[in-house]
């Protein structure tokens, strides 16, 4: 487990310690290079199992399309502080932001999806 915070999140600015196969670097993101910022489970490969592991992905404008910049929880003890935090600094720099573990997205066609029972009503005129 982590003694130190890898994460810095500032008032405009986000840095983070990152690893690009076996070279680590620190990488620095100001709020208004920022397209969106999502947390979700992906499923990763530990030794000879996979296990569901909560991710951070942080995608630039100049990259709409590209290769997101992902940090996952592993052993971070300040993970639930990170992501209060980055929704806190998404709300006040207008960042998207997305929290699937929080507010998980309906199922095409599954409970809650529109048009399916469970589903908010539309608006009426």
């Amino acid at each position: 487990m982590s003694n130190k915070e890898r994460i810095f999140i500032d008032q405009t600015e986000i840095v983070a310690g990152v690893t690009f196969g076996n070279q680590a670097t620190r990488m620095s993101w100001k709020a208004e290079d920022l397209q969106e910022i999502t947390i979700m489970q992906m499923e990763v490969k530990k030794l000879f199992k996979k296990e569901m592991q909560e991710m951070i992905t942080i995608r630039k404008k100049s990259q709409p399309m590209g290769t997101p910049i992902i940090k996952t929880k592993a052993d971070e003890k300040y993970w639930e502080g990170y992501k209060d935090q980055l929704e806190k600094f998404c709300k006040k720099n207008r960042v998207n932001f997305h929290d699937f573990i929080k507010n998980p997205m309906p199922m095409p066609g599954g409970p809650g999806a529109p048009g399916m029972p469970g589903a908010p009503e539309a608006p009426k005129e």
